[in-house]
């Protein structure tokens, strides 16, 4: 079932972005065709309409994401998704999980226009070289680095899951009022990432007051090892799991026992 939603929800989000993602592969293409001529007035305008393109996809990538959360759960579309012989918890993934693989997309729609427009004359050896350079900075094994990378790539979904989230849970507590639920909405988004503010700096409270903080500033002046890069990962993946947990039963809990549709 779980599949099933992500499947409708990735057509109604693909009949959106699909165009958009191809209108800006097109002006990227004919910006570098422009280009080739060395004419700058049709040039720089292409280079605007990419620009604005690019910001566009990015604006409403963020606004469908919430539009859909909102239309489908918290409106009156909400008794019918409700309904479905299907649980909270997997309502509640099948948004996340589409959203994020929207998120990723667009980013990798906008590297690439950016590539077809600006680098794609680039000379191939000249990256080899480039990869090569800064491999040579990196006092790691090749193995350590592939680990690393990986590790660094899961930090950034939990990190994308947590931001989502964040935005799902703000929604989620607006269902405490009747009246004026963006109002609301917007003060709860408020409210959690104040008290993130508010960890945040207790946690550097306690770090500096236990010398942790001075540790970690030597540590960033001198390379770090394998282990500290790790263990720094992991403090970051610990603190993105901790507050994606905290977004996701804030939200399945509303869903679940607070429901008030509009």
């Amino acid at each position: 079932m779980l599949r099933s939603l992500m499947k409708y929800e990735f057509m109604a989000m693909g009949r959106v972005f699909l165009p958009l993602y191809g209108a800006l592969i097109v002006i990227s293409l004919v910006n570098r065709i422009i280009g080739s001529f060395e004419a700058e007035i049709p040039s720089g305008i292409s280079i605007f309409i990419s620009v604005v393109l690019m910001i566009g996809i990015a604006v409403i990538t963020c606004i469908l994401m919430i539009q859909r959360f909102w239309t489908n759960l918290l409106s009156g579309e909400g008794y019918l998704m409700m309904t479905l012989p299907v649980s909270t918890a997997r309502i509640i993934l099948s948004k996340l999980f589409t959203a994020s693989v929207l998120c990723v997309a667009s980013t990798i729609v906008v590297a690439i226009s950016i590539f077809i427009a600006f680098f794609v004359n680039l000379d191939f050896s000249d990256i080899v070289n480039a990869i090569k350079y800064v491999r040579g900075l990196i006092p790691f094994s090749s193995g350590q680095v592939a680990i690393l990378l990986i590790q660094f790539l899961i930090a950034c979904i939990l990190w994308l899951f947590t931001n989502i989230m964040l935005l799902y849970a703000s929604m989620s507590l607006s269902m405490i009022s009747n009246k004026h639920r963006w109002l609301v909405a917007v003060g709860a988004f408020i409210v959690l990432t104040t008290a993130l503010q508010v960890i945040v700096s207790v946690a550097s409270v306690i770090g500096v007051s236990t010398g942790v903080f001075e540790q970690y500033y030597r540590l960033l002046l001198s390379f770090p090892s394998f282990g500290q890069v790790q263990l720094i990962l992991l403090a970051c993946m610990i603190l993105s799991v901790g507050f994606l947990a905290a977004y996701y039963f804030i939200t399945r809990y509303m869903l679940k026992n607070r429901l008030n549709l509009q």
